[in-house]
């Protein structure tokens, strides 16, 4: 039976054959009727192997083969030269049911390689990551844009899309995306969706966006839209996107990224809201903000900008708005800010940088920034002074206390140094990170620097607490001699409970081969105890000195260079000065106070105690405990050691350092 003739809408000449010759294989085109001199029955077109190789037939194959692999999304017409297929037309079709590529009759040679199954993600690499994108419904005049938006909205949900100038330009409908996964999306629809007569939606999509000329008619719907988005009670213009705005989506393509575009919003905006506090510009695309120079101009008001979720990828290209006082500014979803993913200080700093008044960055209050606005450039400031005094009735007290307390420590033996802390007194040493910390070798092991020390356990051990443990790690730290005049000493609160004394200065280390200086900053908090002041808490930090720090030590004498004996003397001295107008106690009480009859002196107790401690591994208090409850026997405080020590009835916190 002979077959029926086939009726193309292309040409009136041209065939369309699937794999199989199948009606089903191929797409339904509707047609009008060719007339009586159409072919009734054309043979079918094939394309053969060919058994000569090297010839010019495989080098034709080849780059067919190569074509075809680089458009796969196209229809492909191949019009022959040759007699054989009678100036037909040939129509090769992306891979789908119907396709010739790979096929049994394929033109391309099975010995190749073959083509990726997956042609959806083939398609979509081919997009790239662009930020506007055409979409092209084939033959989509046939239909209404409501069917057509529809139907792709319920394929693809739950994600959705805005189209963007929806036309009709000849057969096919057009129009834009701004996102690429709804790109993605829509390219996975092509040929998914069936139409009610049997018809598949043939979706296209390439990256492009349209031209927009700018006319009055464009300006008139620019300004509807800005009355809707402008609010008078804060005096602020949200302009997110406004390439979305429903008055303009539908027939304008007004992208705030081309720097026409931007600057005729902005004078729209200057001309009708010149004291303008806040605009919001995120999410327009903006890579290229130089034009963003005349806001500054056109807005002297403008205290909050927010360019956040745009394109703009370095530091450098927001010094267009530096003259800008801004008190809030959003940058975040720029890739910009991914620099300063690990180093959110420095993204502060350099913001900062730009905009010194800034209050509000991404949303994150920041500190006060501290501005001298200092009209008389010959204005003088005071200079600077060596002592703050928040209470001058308190300078008496803290001098007097820090020099016993210096001279003590740069002595022979810092034992003394026993009653100048309470019972319950905490220390804490720490020290500068710097590139040369290695000289702190000494000093290292019990740094307590809590950005570097994050175990509790370590933390809870690094801590001293009593004042024996304190005084006992102080008197195995080098000798030294403190520089009396590279010290500054603040006093920035006193009430009648406490004072908090803050030294700094610099001391040489007595006992090491190079005799290295060292800047220090001790902070203590003294406390009223019987008839002087004692130490409750004091934290230690060492650092490298300042050239000028150098300096001033070495053209200075050391606050401590006497003997012993003189020591001693001083210290009695100082601990018999009396303070008046000082609430609460109105005497330093830095020395121990007499020996009970048939005790052994100070000093010698502070002996046995350390080395009871050293003989018996026990910590210093518990050391103390056992020969006061032996009343100062060593001999009878070590046996009893050893005897409790046998029965293990020594508890393990008497073994805590």
């Amino acid at each position: 039976m002979p077959k029926k003739p086939f009726n193309s809408p292309i040409s009136n000449d041209a065939s369309l054959f699937s794999r199989n010759f199948r009606s089903a294989d191929f797409d339904r085109v509707p047609t009008k009727n060719i007339g009586q001199n159409a072919m009734p029955n054309r043979p079918r077109v094939s394309f053969k192997k060919q058994s000569r190789s090297g010839s010019k037939h495989d080098a034709n194959n080849r780059r067919l083969r190569m074509a075809m692999s680089h458009h796969l999304d196209d229809d492909i017409t191949m019009s022959s030269g040759s007699s054989n297929n009678n100036g037909r037309h040939v129509i090769f079709r992306g891979r789908g049911r119907g396709s010739l590529i790979g096929g049994r009759r394929s033109p391309v040679s099975q010995r190749g390689s073959r083509l990726p199954q997956n042609t959806g993600r083939l398609r979509q690499a081919l997009l790239g990551d662009c930020s506007w994108y055409k979409i092209q419904i084939m033959y989509g005049h046939k239909y209404e844009k409501d069917f057509i938006i529809n139907n792709l909205l319920s394929y693809i949900s739950p994600d959705t899309f805005t189209p963007i100038m929806y036309k009709i330009i000849g057969q096919d409908a057009i129009f834009y995306v701004d996102d690429q996964k709804a790109a993605n999306n829509l390219i996975n629809c092509d040929r998914r969706i069936t139409t009610g007569d049997g018809f598949k939606i043939t979706v296209k999509v390439r990256p492009g966006y349209p031209n927009c000329e700018i006319d009055d008619t464009l300006k008139e719907r620019m300004k509807l839209a800005m009355a809707k988005r402008y609010v008078a009670e804060t005096n602020s213009l949200d302009l997110t996107q406004f390439h979305l705005d429903p008055e303009l989506v539908q027939d304008h393509f007004c992208a705030l990224f081309r720097p026409m575009m931007l600057i005729a919003v902005l004078n729209i905006v200057a001309e009708v809201i010149p004291n303008l506090h806040a605009l919001n510009l995120s999410n327009n695309k903006l890579n290229i903000i130089e034009r963003l120079n005349v806001l500054s101009k056109k807005f002297p008001n403008l205290k909050i900008l927010y360019i956040g979720d745009n394109k703009i990828k370095e530091i450098n290209q927001i010094d267009v708005l530096k003259d800008l006082s801004l008190e809030e500014l959003q940058l975040k979803g720029n890739p910009l800010c991914n620099r300063y993913k690990t180093r959110n200080d420095d993204y502060i700093s350099d913001v900062r940088k730009r905009f010194p008044k800034l209050l509000r960055l991404d949303g994150t209050e920041l500190p006060r920034p501290i501005l001298f606005d200092i009209a008389d450039e010959g204005v003088v400031l005071p200079p600077t002074k060596q002592m703050f005094l928040n209470d001058p009735r308190a300078e008496k007290v803290a001098v007097q206390f820090m020099q016993q307390y210096f001279t003590i420590f740069d002595g022979d033996s810092r034992q003394p140094l026993l009653d100048a802390y309470h019972e319950n007194a905490y220390f804490s040493l720490t020290i500068a990170p710097s590139s040369q910390i290695q000289k702190f070798n000494k000093y290292l092991s019990d740094n307590r620097n809590l950005f570097r020390t994050s175990e509790p356990t370590r933390r809870r051990k690094l801590l001293k607490q009593g004042r024996l443990p304190i005084v006992s790690f102080i008197s195995e730290m080098p000798k030294t001699q403190h520089y009396f005049n590279t010290f500054t000493m603040d006093i920035s609160l006193v009430t009648d409970g406490f004072m908090l004394i803050t030294v700094t200065g610099c001391f040489r280390e007595l006992d090491t081969k190079d005799q290295q200086i060292r800047s220090f900053n001790r902070t203590f908090i003294i406390v009223p105890e019987g008839s002087g002041y004692c130490i409750k808490n004091e934290q230690l930090h060492l650092a490298h000195p300042t050239i000028e720090q150098e300096k001033q030590a070495q053209n200075d004498r050391p606050l401590a260079t006497t003997s012993s004996s003189q020591t001693q003397q001083e210290q009695s001295n100082a601990t018999m000065t009396q303070q008046s107008q000082m609430p609460g106690p109105s005497q330093l009480e830095l020395q121990p106070s007499t020996s009970a009859a048939g005790e052994p002196s100070l000093e010698i107790q502070q002996q046995m105690t350390m080395m009871l401690s050293q003989q018996t591994n026990m910590n210093l208090e518990w050391s103390l405990k056992c020969l006061k409850e032996v009343q100062w026997n060593y001999d009878t405080a070590l046996a009893a050691f050893n005897d409790f020590f046998k029965r293990g009835e020594i508890p393990p916190a008497a073994f805590q350092k």
